[in-house]
């Protein structure tokens, strides 16, 4: 590891020089901090949040010649006195995967101690699992940096992304065929820490050349990284190899490429607002995560797989590939209304329709076989293969006797077919099956309901409550509930 420089020049106290860099960070933070509201909109933020004064400026320091020109450029600010660079912090994130990088986390800090700069120091596993290395590196590092943006309680996280790297995210994103919201690239400001913060990119109106410019009058001494010329990695073959053939056969398209990744950015906000508000009438009137397929219908099928997607989104469901919505749309609304729909989705979830309703299922994969409980007094048993817990509850009124229900082991079972049981005393009994037709409950949920016996008899079923027969007021009583550990299971 070497700095392309040695030298560690003072930053000059006074006002900041006019240049690109300066303005570009100058009025950014500006129109970030008037923009706030409308970038923390739809957050759960609370007042309290909102008025506690906020800390330094966290500026992502690598070492790279971006990040210290975008160093010294808020340093310069801070010596002029200008609004909200008062107090700045320097975040290194050390991801140990060069064997420089110790070096560089030195020459880092030695850099911030000269400049007067608090600074500190990030180490991180990054864990690939199935991912690409810069993707994992990513992630840990954004994972960091919000780490130590909530504990500072900082008033933003800027990174020294430019225009030439949001156009080589724009051409990344298109080859992998994504939508407005990938080809918008890297936003200007983007909530941040589960919206608790803004995540700020100052410099994407600056070019690369003029980074270049501004730290060659500077005389900064900055580092290099070696992988940054490898060209096996597809954004490095986009600098090194595509973009100068782009400007040789365009000179200074970069301006045109930015404005449009500008409007394709204006396009992604406003198809989000859209299917924000078609989402909101599609969900009206039903159970929490139930989706209309009536109201789906008249949308026109761009705005129906919009909805689709900030449906998924709001389970906090993985992104479906474009054929996987496709075969949801399809399913749902081309589809019998008799006939049975599952689309399965990434992460173990279900999408299956219900009684004109879109819901979502979590998958059932565990074997149940039939397990005997002693229930001694306690308040409840967990029953991690059908994924919930049963609860023992004192009963207000009708219930179980406890001593009754101590005297000989319980057992759960799943269905069998055929049983029937008596949850209401003024009804005869019924098959299971007709039970949870008129409960509502879809047959794809009954399979995840445990049935509870005692000496061969049916007491108590998850979603029908006990039999009638086998309770009553007389004394203490306990009611037996039950409880699914993550209710993905969505009811009309």
């Amino acid at each position: 590891m070497a700095s392309s420089r040695k030298s560690r020049p003072k930053v000059e106290r006074g006002a900041a020089a006019p240049d690109a860099v300066s303005v570009a960070l100058r009025g950014a933070l500006a129109a970030a901090r008037v923009a706030e509201p409308a970038i923390e909109e739809g957050l759960a933020l609370g007042a309290a949040r909102r008025r506690a004064k906020r800390g330094p400026l966290l500026i992502a320091f690598s070492g790279g010649r971006d990040s210290t020109v975008l160093l010294h450029a808020a340093c310069a600010l801070r010596s002029a006195r200008v609004t909200g660079f008062r107090e700045l912090l320097a975040v290194h994130v050390h991801h140990g995967l060069q064997a420089q990088a110790d070096a560089w986390a030195e020459h880092c800090r030695a850099l911030c101690e000269s400049w007067q700069v608090p600074f500190e120091l990030c180490r991180v596993e990054v864990r690939r699992a199935g991912r690409g290395i810069e993707a994992a590196a990513r992630d840990a590092r954004y994972a960091a940096l919000a780490q130590v943006a909530l504990a500072h309680r900082t008033s933003a996280v800027l990174t020294a992304h430019h225009r030439d790297d949001r156009i080589e995210t724009f051409l990344i994103q298109w080859m992998r065929g994504a939508g407005p919201d990938g080809l918008a690239a890297i936003p200007v400001a983007r909530p941040f820490a589960d919206g608790t913060l803004t995540l700020l990119r100052p410099l994407l109106e600056v070019s690369r050349a003029q980074i270049d410019d501004y730290a060659a009058a500077v005389d900064l001494p900055f580092l290099e990284d070696p992988s940054n010329t490898d060209t096996a990695l597809l954004r490095n073959a986009i600098r090194h190899r595509v973009l100068p053939e782009l400007d040789a056969a365009r000179p200074g398209f970069q301006l045109a490429a930015a404005r449009s990744i500008e409007l394709v950015s204006d396009a992604s906000q406003a198809l989000r607002s859209l299917a924000a508000d078609d989402l909101a009438a599609c969900t009206a009137n039903v159970a929490a995560g139930a989706l209309r397929l009536d109201r789906l219908a008249w949308l026109a099928p761009a705005r129906q797989r919009l909805v689709l997607r900030a449906w998924l989104a709001a389970a906090g469901s993985e992104a479906p590939s474009l054929a996987r919505l496709n075969e949801i749309q399809q399913q749902a609304l081309t589809a019998r209304s008799d006939a049975r729909l599952l689309v399965r989705l990434p992460g173990g979830v279900d999408v299956r329709r219900h009684r004109g309703l879109l819901v979502l299922h979590t998958s059932q994969v565990a074997e149940r076989s039939g397990r005997a409980v002693q229930w001694q007094g306690e308040d409840e048993v967990v029953l991690p293969e059908w994924g919930g817990t049963l609860l023992f509850k004192p009963a207000a009124g009708e219930g179980f006797d406890p001593d009754w229900l101590r005297s000989a082991p319980l057992e759960v079972r799943a269905r069998g077919g055929g049983e029937r049981f008596k949850p209401h005393a003024s009804r005869p009994s019924r098959t299971l099956k007709r039970l949870f037709q008129d409960a509502g409950i879809a047959e794809f949920e009954r399979a995840a309901l445990p049935l509870v016996w005692r000496d061969d008899r049916l007491i108590f079923v998850a979603g029908l409550g006990a039999d009638v027969r086998l309770i009553d007021a007389d004394g203490p009583r306990v009611e037996l509930a039950w409880q699914p550990a993550a209710d993905l299971i969505t009811r009309p």
